[in-house]
């Protein structure tokens, strides 16, 4: 689908799905700031589902330490822009070898991950999938023992309909991002 997509908002809201998980756990969560990106089209609905689909696994992998969300601009072109979402841990981490193969169908990193943590191996295929689709590529960066990065790049297009919002700085205006993000939210603000 080509609808607009507010990037920071997925990772907001991925975080939010996993959190309790996260607490259960012990862990501690990070989602670092959002580059300032102006309006894009794209399939919010599929980002989200690698996003969380990494997110989880993260989740599941990682006995002690933290979780971190983040996303970063590659490329800027004319008509769209190449992000780069990673969801980083310092769970159990790959083995090199395993590492390679991680990505075909129902491959996990040895028969006891199976058996000790569940799953089926589809969801990293399915997300790989997912991010050629939309243009770009997945992957994984890990060390046994010291976490992994799991990765992927999609090209977002432009908003044409949108006015570009950055100022010369690079910025976007703050009332901009406030109105476009969390237009109709409500606020209580108590003061003693």
């Amino acid at each position: 689908e080509s609808q607009a997509v507010q990037v920071c908002s997925l990772l907001r809201d991925v975080a939010t799905l996993i959190e309790d998980k996260v607490r259960e756990k012990g862990l501690s969560l990070h989602l670092e700031p959002c580059p300032a990106l102006p309006a894009l089209l794209g399939d919010a609905t599929r980002l989200k589902q690698i996003i969380l689909n990494f997110a989880n696994n993260a989740v599941k992998f990682t006995h002690s330490g933290s979780i971190t969300l983040r996303v970063r601009l590659v490329e800027s072109a004319p008509e769209s822009l190449l992000l780069r979402f990673e969801v980083t841990d310092t769970g159990i981490g790959i083995a090199p070898e395993v590492l390679a193969r991680l990505f075909a169908p129902f491959v996990q990193a040895d028969s006891s991950t199976t058996r000790r943590y569940g799953g089926t191996g589809l969801g990293l295929v399915i997300s790989r999938q997912l991010a050629l689709r939309m243009g770009g590529e997945a992957g994984a960066d890990s060390r046994e023992g010291q976490g992994s990065t799991f990765w992927f790049t999609a090209r977002l297009l432009r908003d044409a309909s949108v006015s570009d919002t950055m100022d010369e700085s690079g910025a976007e205006d703050a009332e901009v991002v406030l109105r476009r993000e969390f237009s109709g939210t409500r606020i209580l603000v108590v003061d003693d």
